[in-house]
């Protein structure tokens, strides 16, 4: 395995950072496309398709927790000097999130029915939603496969190979996307399912290109295939890590269905407040997903000074990102905010839906730091194996505190998703503060490994 930069200095940040942040605008650019697509459509499959994919990132809260764990063990063992040990943590990772793939797939198909109406989504939208749904499942174990392969370059501080990647499988869902979904590009329009076929062909490409790029770096060579023997030593701590992390993803993302659930049962505007809140998703995601590229470069740089066991550089790097990434995308935000209205027209052409894309743009614009600070923290948290306080904090504001607020201001005050979303905004400062206060116990550092643990044969 080729030796890691384990340093944590501002270059070795800025290093990590922007391949990471043009990686995620990759993304943000392919769940923006389908959104985008839809939306030229019509209204009902803009929000039968904003379900369909809330409910296929519900999904995939197993391949998130486990992504947690590997990130935490590969990170801790590279700063540790043990690549043996990273190595058998990387060809794991691999395996097991095929095979949860796989697992859940077939449920999924089976129930995409029940579903659609499960979720509340208004009878006009819900033929559709069931028809995106079981052409997800069908490409669910290769897509876990793609996003495990990328948290594994990330972990290992080798971010350039998934940009390359990343940047391909765009265009090619772009091309997909627009051609079969409205018939442009030189290729038949088949309408929905063409937009969701883009998406399983982008990240099964994805998956494979990163496997080969993983193959040829010697991180899935048969060497790098683990005993049964280590497995058990192991593979508990993976299991320990990742399995707040599920729970947290659970609560996390169990909490954004509720929250499209709210929206679609509002006393008035549901299918227009139920597409703003899918357009208003994406928009924000310009600021969401580069804040994500702080999170995994903060779980990876302190995994490396755990596993090294140099706890006050832990910190101190912890700190800094927090601030440049809430600083930065605070600006970003500022400068967005004139454009709500452009951007929403941009998304949609019904006027109701383009009136609830700006609320939701104004309040959760005005959460950037707040938001962005959270992001941060929790992987920092990742980082140290402490993900049991993403789960307790992210939690207890979720549940606690955004889903009830956003019910009494949605359903009874205002009765309309200004509700729901000022109900947002609340529950991301006190979210952030409540963090702050976790990172300042200094508790979390001692969930790592520690770094006099050998015998990884």
């Amino acid at each position: 395995m080729p030796a890691v930069d384990l340093s944590v200095s501002p270059r070795a940040i800025w290093r990590l950072a922007w391949p990471q942040t043009l990686m995620m605008y990759c993304v943000f650019i392919m769940s923006f496309t389908p959104v985008w697509t839809a939306g030229r459509i019509a209204a009902e499959v803009q929000a039968a398709f904003g379900m369909a994919a809330q409910c296929f990132i519900f999904l995939s809260i197993l391949c998130m927790g486990l992504s947690s764990g590997a990130t935490a063990a590969i990170s801790q063992a590279l700063g540790d000097r043990n690549e043996r040990r990273a190595g058998f943590y990387v060809s794991t990772t691999v395996a097991l999130s095929f095979l949860l793939g796989m697992l859940l797939a077939v449920p999924g198909w089976l129930f995409a029915d029940h579903l659609a109406g499960a979720v509340g989504l208004p009878e006009e939208a819900r033929p559709a939603a069931s028809q995106i749904w079981r052409i997800m499942m069908a490409g669910l174990p290769l897509s876990y496969v793609y996003d495990a392969t990328c948290v594994i370059f990330r972990a290992t501080r080798r971010v350039v190979p998934p940009l390359a990647t990343a940047a391909g499988i765009m265009l090619l869902h772009a091309w997909l996307c627009i051609g079969l979904g409205l018939g442009y590009l030189g290729l038949p329009g088949i309408g929905l399912e063409g937009i969701a076929w883009a998406g399983v062909a982008a990240n099964s490409a994805g998956a494979v290109a990163n496997c080969l790029l993983l193959w040829r770096l010697g991180f899935l060579a048969r060497r790098r295939i683990p005993r049964k023997a280590w497995l058990k030593r192991g593979v508990p701590y993976l299991l320990k890590v990742a399995g707040p992390a599920c729970i947290a993803s659970l609560v996390w993302h169990s909490g954004y269905f509720v929250l499209f659930v709210l929206v679609s049962t509002l006393p008035f505007n549901r299918v227009a407040s139920l597409a703003g809140l899918t357009a208003g998703l994406r928009i924000e995601s310009i600021l969401f997903l580069p804040g994500m590229a702080f999170h995994t470069t903060a779980a990876v740089m302190v995994g490396n000074c755990l596993g090294a066991g140099r706890r006050e550089d832990a910190m101190r790097v912890s700190w800094t990102l927090i601030k440049i990434a809430a600083t930065v995308m605070s600006l970003v935000a500022l400068a967005m905010w004139p454009f709500r209205p452009e951007l929403a027209a941009f998304l949609s052409d019904d006027a109701p839906t383009r009136d609830c894309i700006v609320s939701y743009l104004s309040w959760n614009l005005a959460s950037t730091p707040f938001s962005i600070a959270s992001t941060v923290l929790g992987g920092v948290m990742v980082g140290a194996g402490a993900t049991r306080y993403n789960l307790l904090t992210f939690g207890t504001t979720f549940w606690g505190l955004r889903i009830p607020l956003g019910w009494w201001l949605g359903h009874v005050l205002w009765q309309d998703a200004s509700g729901v979303f000022c109900a947002m905004l609340v529950s991301q400062i006190v979210q952030s503060l409540a963090m702050c206060r976790v990172l300042q116990s200094r508790h979390w550092q001692n969930c790592a490994m520690r770094s006099h643990r050998r015998g990884d044969g």
